[in-house]
């Protein structure tokens, strides 16, 4: 499969499951039993500027793991890079590509950290000591999500670091071995994207609980991401109804990027407090959401955050309103969090643009695939 990639340069570990978020891993399970496999295209990218580097460690990874013959990778000629201008585009079949995901994120931020003289790669005390800042505030239960921000070989080190430090739980099974559990997690938009195309973006988020609902064990919370088509509320009674009958214990995770506004959320307003308005996981568009599940007789649906988390700024501002809105309704505003972010490093992500041949996406990270095909072409060279 490989053209110019050197697998063996980097000591790769046997097997990439142990080092993958969760929630990759049920996602390609789920592709599995229920047959779907689509063709999709994924764009890697990164905020901020800097030095490229981590891309030939991240397609060796892809080289490795990758078990299909139909498989692309592409990577960027530039030396420099600047905010969301692409690194990598993989192209292949969904199962193949969603479990790749955490590790070779990891490579790229690692590497455009190490490269970047304004950042400092992360040192598990320091990020022990971040963590343990963020959990001293919150009055909820805080997860480690990180092993996508970082390089694999720091994975275990930073989960347990965070669990010495007030986290509960890690998204890696490798991360979560380090004191006697196992990896954490349900699905990412990656998975409600491909539904999204399969079922209808109406349907999607729904479908994405339906179907993780029936192919996982019952003892696993089922936490559905509702964020995806910035559809938040909406989305969410849909997915609580469905649930409604079901003797499982469920929730909804709000994600909602920098791009958008979420549903029941406002434009930033300086007359508010910090975190109150805007785009993002905001105060009021939380708010919105739970008194939306409230007045429906949703009062068990539990709600998780994650997006910034990570933020003592951002945890203060959310840990009050969490105070205030217990003290007024009986009941907590969210009920956990989930961080992965404790340094100042360069984090790449990544997002699928395209799904056989189509262009299709999440809302606010839409990208003109016509425009995108022909940047590859002429700015990127094919590596797999």
């Amino acid at each position: 499969m490989s053209t110019t990639t050197q697998t063996g340069k980097f000591d790769l570990p046997e097997n990439h499951e142990k080092f993958t978020d969760k929630y990759f891993l049920r996602s390609r399970e789920i592709l599995e039993q229920e047959g779907l496999n689509p063709e999709v295209a994924v764009k890697v990218f990164a905020r901020g500027e800097g030095e490229v580097a981590g891309l030939e460690e991240a397609a060796a990874i892809v080289d490795k793991y990758s078990e299909s013959e139909d498989t692309e990778l592409h990577v960027t000629e530039a030396d420099e890079f600047e905010t969301k201008d692409p690194l990598m585009v993989l192209k292949g079949p969904a199962q193949d590509v969603i479990d790749l995901e955490t590790m070779y994120l990891g490579a790229v931020s690692h590497g455009l950290t190490e490269a970047s003289p304004d950042h400092e790669t992360v040192d598990p005390e320091e990020f022990g000591e971040a963590v343990g800042e963020v959990t001293d505030i919150y009055d909820v239960p805080l997860l480690e999500f990180g092993a996508r921000h970082y390089h694999w070989t720091d994975t275990a080190d930073l989960a347990r670091a965070a669990y010495d430090n007030g986290a509960v739980g890690t998204s890696t099974d490798v991360g979560a071995a380090t004191f006697g559990e196992e990896g954490l997690g349900t699905t990412p938009h990656a998975l409600t994207i491909i539904l999204g195309e399969e079922y209808g973006e109406d349907e999607a988020t729904r479908k994405t609980a339906e179907l993780f609902d029936r192919n996982m064990d019952e003892d696993i919370p089922r936490t559905t991401l509702v964020d995806t088509w910035n559809q938040e509320i909406d989305d969410a009674l849909e997915t609580a109804e469905y649930f409604e009958d079901r003797d499982v214990e469920y929730g909804f995770r709000v994600d909602t990027c920098g791009e958008n506004i979420a549903q029941g959320g406002r434009p930033e307003n300086s007359e508010t407090g910090p975190y109150e308005t805007g785009t993002g996981v905001r105060i009021e568009s939380v708010k919105a959401l739970k008194d939306a599940l409230r007045e429906n007789g949703y009062d068990d649906a539990e709600i998780v955050l994650s997006s910034g988390f990570g933020n003592p700024e951002k945890a203060e501002a959310f840990h009050e309103a969490n105070v205030e809105y217990e003290e007024e309704h009986g009941e907590k505003l969210f009920d956990a969090v989930g961080a992965g972010a404790f340094s100042d490093g360069i984090h790449a992500t990544a997002d699928i643009y395209e799904i056989n041949g189509e262009e299709f996406s999440k809302v606010g990270r839409e990208v003109d695939a016509e425009a995108m095909e022909e940047y590859v072409e002429n700015q990127m060279r094919q590596v797999i």
